[in-house]
């Protein structure tokens, strides 16, 4: 625990480093927007956006490893020493912030803090973590972008901007232990953001508070702020945005025009370079911009898209280095002509395992093509869904009878936001209906109907209840995590690891069992199919039609033919 509460800490404020010198100069030079005091988080979270581009771009031409992390450790120290004093003077407001924050939310933040610690220390178990996280973050730190990684396992193409910035705070180059412990940043962050503040309205404080309680969900964090899962991202990431868009707008003001402007502008396009599947939230980016175009700022419009590109653009490349193509999984044509192009087959057969896991929680490609779509979303509903999760689905989906209704009470900003919520959860069915990957757009959605059905109630009421819930969540998040930890070992799904020194350092990954194989090529394999740490390359199952593109792993992987 003391090895995370240093690790995170670090990052916190590396990520500060780089957030206020990328607020600075964009709120001020581009944005051209009145001086504020955005929130601590969302700045923090801009420095994070901004060591990912920056890590992206290193990782094209060097391993993520100490060289690299010394760049970026050096910049953040030349970005201090250029403006220490506005730092200090910035650091000394939110210190202030923190002091009149109250008792009851002062509380809640030391046990969160607690909470994150303990959490992030125990083992890891989540299945995607073994399966491809932690091999994915592996292959960073020991080589530059290899050419056809995804031939050698397909979700290597994913490329999660989150997985590389999971790798640049990876220190086994430094401790020799490998730790991929990431979301519990995030959640922190997420978390403070949440606490209503003293000025807020009634609206955005019961917007705040219940999507406090939805982001500590039990079902969702037991796996996902241990693991360094891309969802995490997705889901508190877009909790944010939702807030800041509502609470900016419902002041009569644009949320690019805002002291958060710098946030709302990154964060949608860095989600897009998270998960790709994040990109309905790309509307409210397009509304921005088209405000910006309205207003007759073609040069501002021009740099934002720079900006965009800026952000962009190493993914891109990172995605035609790994995949072949600029988006994967999309069947596109191969327009690179790399030579090591995932095969089209490959990339159809990733997106319908998907989808098909989705709806039936087990990969029944058979059933999923026999059965037409009240079929399949029938039993979707009614056998893959846990009762708290149809709870939510169906709550969502009462949403719109209930803005109907209330229709003449939406705050300013709503609607788009509101249609961008209702896009966002259609195209989620569509494409793979697990709820995790849903939450993003279903838990506004819920608490926006819980505000709608009791308009006239106020958070003063109802704030200790609320503060109790939450902290009932994180009891009941530890209890799940022993209890599943207990099941997942005595089902051999992995193995048990030592916590020898639980206060001092996290739970290591659990050793797995290495077949070694030969043929086509050396390569590892378990018997569970999950790599964890295993040596490199490690896949889930032997590849079948592919060959090494060289005498060393960092040339790459291709398809045979």
């Amino acid at each position: 625990m003391l090895f995370l509460l240093v690790k995170f800490l670090y990052i916190i404020i590396l990520s500060f480093l780089y957030g206020y010198t990328l607020q600075q100069f964009i709120h001020n030079r581009i944005l051209k927007n009145n001086p504020g005091l955005p929130h601590f988080p969302l700045i923090a979270l801009n420095g994070l956006l901004a060591i990912t581009v920056l890590a992206s771009c290193l990782s094209i031409f060097m391993p993520l490893a100490g060289v690299a992390h010394g760049i970026i450790l050096v910049t953040a120290l030349c970005c201090y020493m250029f403006q220490r004093a506005a730092i200090h003077q910035q650091v000394s407001a939110y210190a202030e912030q923190v002091r009149n924050a109250g008792r009851p939310r002062q509380l809640l933040a030391i046990a969160a803090i607690i909470y994150v610690l303990y959490l992030s220390a125990q083992q890891p178990f989540t299945y995607d973590e073994g399966l491809y996280y932690a091999q994915f973050i592996k292959w960073m730190q020991h080589y530059k972008a290899v050419p056809g990684l995804a031939n050698l396992h397909e979700r290597f193409g994913y490329n999660s901007h989150w997985h590389v910035l999971s790798a640049i705070f990876n220190f086994s180059w430094l401790s020799g232990i490998d730790d991929n412990r990431l979301n519990g940043v995030l959640y922190l962050l997420t978390v403070l953001y949440l606490f209503p503040r003293k000025d807020d309205t009634n609206f955005i404080a019961m917007l705040k508070a219940g999507l406090l309680v939805m982001v500590n969900m039990p079902q969702f964090g037991v796996y996902y702020i241990i693991a360094p899962a891309a969802d995490t991202a997705i889901y508190y990431i877009s909790c944010m945005v939702v807030v800041s868009w509502l609470e900016k707008s419902a002041a009569g003001t644009s949320p690019l025009q805002s002291e958060n402007g710098v946030f709302m502008l990154l964060a949608p396009i860095f989600l897009l370079t998270v998960k790709v599947s994040s990109i309905p939230i790309l509307i409210l980016t397009l509304l921005m911009f088209w405000q910006v175009l309205v207003q007759k700022k073609y040069t501002q419009i021009l740099v934002l898209c720079g900006i965009g590109i800026v952000i962009v653009a190493p993914w891109l490349a990172r995605n035609v280095i790994l995949s072949g193509y600029p988006l994967f999984p999309l069947e596109m044509p191969d327009l690179f002509h790399t030579g090591w192009a995932v095969p089209k087959e490959v990339i159809h057969a990733t997106r319908l395992d998907v989808t098909v896991f989705a709806l039936y929680r087990a990969s029944d490609i058979q059933r999923y093509l026999s059965e037409n779509i009240i079929q399949q979303y029938s039993n979707w509903f009614l056998h893959s869904l846990r009762i708290y999760d149809k709870l939510i689905v169906l709550a969502a989906m009462a949403s719109p009878i209930l803005v109907f209704i209330r229709r003449k009470q939406l705050p300013a900003g709503f609607v788009p936001l509101y249609i961008f919520l209702l896009l966002g959860s259609c195209f989620w069915l569509k494409q793979a209906p697990d709820p995790r990957f849903g939450y993003s757009y279903l838990a506004p959605l819920v608490i926006l109907t819980a505000i709608f059905c009791f308009p006239a109630l106020q958070l003063k009421y109802i704030r200790i209840p609320i503060f109790c819930v939450t902290l009932l969540f994180l009891a009941g998040t530890l209890v799940l995590r022993h209890h599943l930890n207990k099941v997942f070992v005595s089902e051999k799904i992995v193995n048990e690891a030592p916590a020898n020194s639980f206060l001092l350092m996290p739970v290591p990954y659990a050793s797995t069992e290495i077949i070694q194989h030969n043929a086509p090529f050396p390569v590892n394999t378990t018997p569970s199919g999950l790599c964890w740490t295993a040596p490199l390359p490690c896949a889930d199952f032997l590849p079948n039609g592919v060959k090494r593109r060289g005498t060393s792993l960092g040339d790459g992987f291709a398809p045979e033919r």
